[in-house]
């Protein structure tokens, strides 16, 4: 769906050649913001990069940042997702956070373009970027808040302070040209993000099984 569209006459329906030339153009979106940067990119950078017509493009899009929300929501599901399929199995909270963290970062690591996007990105392009980012946390955070086993006095927002220090780890990551290694983290992140809920002690029982990076031999 996301290859160049043979040119001339080819009889293919006009519903499929636009949707390709959507697709397309979401595609090129994600790979033009990792080297420019959403304040510097421009439309003309993204029809470029898709191969279409600026005329295609507002055929499907009314300007830069619909066109970026259109990226980010089709990232932002798909990632969400393969999460959420991930953690289904796990029945103990425990298991649910260690899991559901582990093949998150796992995810971001083989997807660096996506990673980008989520993590960098959604805060260039002002208040509905940080809303798009906030409701991509909130899924996360229902999570954290569901059945947990700590105290029933921890504060409502505690999750979502959690997990905006997860996303600010995994920025330096990508900053840094790293987005590769996230999963050394995992250990990391899941262990701070345990213990407010658990205690130290509680919670580095609960990571049994995780890969310790300073271990290595």
């Amino acid at each position: 769906m996301m290859a160049r569209l043979p040119s001339g006459r080819h009889g293919l329906p006009r519903s499929f050649i636009e949707s390709n030339q959507r697709l397309r153009i979401v595609a090129a979106m994600l790979r033009v913001l990792p080297d420019r940067g959403y304040p510097a990119t421009t439309i003309g950078d993204v029809t470029a990069e898709a191969s279409v017509s600026r005329a295609a493009f507002y055929k499907q899009f009314k300007d830069k940042e619909e066109c970026f929300l259109a990226t980010f929501d089709l990232c932002a599901g798909w990632f969400c997702e393969q999460v959420e399929v991930a953690v289904e199995p796990e029945e103990d909270w425990r298991g649910r956070v260690r899991t559901g963290a582990a093949e998150a970062l796992r995810l971001l690591a083989a997807n660096a373009l996506v990673a980008h996007l989520i993590a960098i990105e959604a805060a260039q392009v002002g208040r509905v970027g940080r809303e798009r980012q906030q409701a991509l946390l909130d899924r996360f955070a229902a999570v954290l808040r569901a059945d947990h086993p700590g105290r029933p006095d921890l504060p409502d927002d505690l999750a979502d302070i959690l997990l905006g220090g997860v996303v600010s780890r995994i920025a330096t990551y990508i900053d840094a040209e790293r987005t590769e290694r996230l999963p050394e983290a995992t250990r990391a992140l899941v262990e701070c993000i345990l213990i407010p809920y658990l205690g130290a002690e509680e919670a580095a029982a609960a990571l049994a099984g995780l890969p310790d990076p300073r271990n290595r031999g």
